[in-house]
């Protein structure tokens, strides 16, 4: 369960290979025990509770495949970005972030958040921003603030391992989620680009592991960056005529099949949709119409 990246520096796994609900983890077994996220699933967290005294959690940031082992660390600090904290105190404000509060989709999603991924509210005991560094004893870490998914993502650089933590610019061939009302397609981009200017050898993914060649890394997050424009490229065509936002949602530019419930991955389809939407309007390639969007 616990692979070896570093001197005393492991991966470990989510259940379902670290595939939703679930995500991966880095351990940092250090003077300061640290564990970085908490979504791989009740099993594991369990076991990592028992076998370490963890003495910080650092979550990249305040969503729910990410956070929901938690509990399992009532005498943990729990430390967040700052603009992810009200995410992971209150279940509460998740529904928010998903645009459903007030909703018809708000009961299913908040099944989703407590049943499914058994989210519960957390405490926070520690906030950080981009630029801190942490000192464990052999090994620093170095906050790199990168929005876009949200507005707190974060990575994490250990400089003396070369070792960076992606958490979910996670290089999957799915490309970019950004389906929260708090997500930014430009602070995406942005945010991949600064990570291709950091020195490090091995990274780590939130849901596709360890990434041991940096040439390979760097290849990666341009596919990984390159889904946005291709997106846009999509929609664009799209509008060649007329089309509804509803129209628009159908053809599942992003997701490519809409999952179940589908009510419920319809409306986050429409939440990403609309900011590829406000991109190409800014730009004047489309415009809105009483009906919905064309190109100009």
């Amino acid at each position: 369960m616990y692979e070896k990246v570093a001197d005393n520096i492991y991966f470990i796994e989510g259940e379902n290979r670290g595939r939703d609900p679930y995500s991966n983890s880095l351990l940092i077994d250090d003077q300061v025990k640290v564990l970085i996220d908490t979504g791989i699933g009740p099993d594991r967290i369990k076991r990592v509770s028992e076998d370490f005294d963890i003495d910080l959690i650092f979550l990249s940031h305040g969503h729910e495949d990410h956070i929901a082992g938690n509990p399992s660390f009532p005498a943990t600090s729990i430390g967040v970005h700052v603009n992810d904290v009200m995410a992971v105190k209150e279940v509460s404000h998740q529904l928010k972030l998903f645009g459903v509060t007030g909703t018809d989709l708000e009961e299913v999603t908040n099944w989703v958040l407590r049943d499914m991924f058994q989210l519960k509210d957390s405490r926070v005991d520690f906030e950080f921003d981009h630029g801190d560094c942490f000192s464990f004893g052999a090994y620093e870490m170095n906050v790199i603030h990168t929005p876009g998914h949200c507005a707190g993502h974060c990575c994490f650089l250990i400089p003396s391992a070369r070792l960076l933590f992606l958490a979910d610019i996670s290089l999957s061939s799915f490309g970019p989620l950004y389906n929260k009302v708090d997500s930014n397609l430009e602070q995406f981009i942005s945010s991949i680009e600064l990570l291709k200017t950091t020195d490090f050898e091995v990274a780590i993914s939130s849901h596709k592991g360890i990434f041991s060649d940096r040439n390979k890394v760097l290849i990666n997050l341009e596919l990984f960056r390159e889904k946005i424009f291709q997106r846009d490229e999509a929609l664009f065509r799209f509008l060649q005529r007329e089309r509804t936002l509803d129209e628009i949602a159908d053809e599942a530019i992003v997701y490519g099949v809409i999952p179940e419930p589908r009510a419920m991955y319809t409306f986050l389809e429409k939440t990403m949709i609309s900011k590829h939407l406000k991109r190409l309007m800014a730009k004047g390639l489309v415009k809105e119409t009483d009906r919905g969007y064309i190109i100009f």
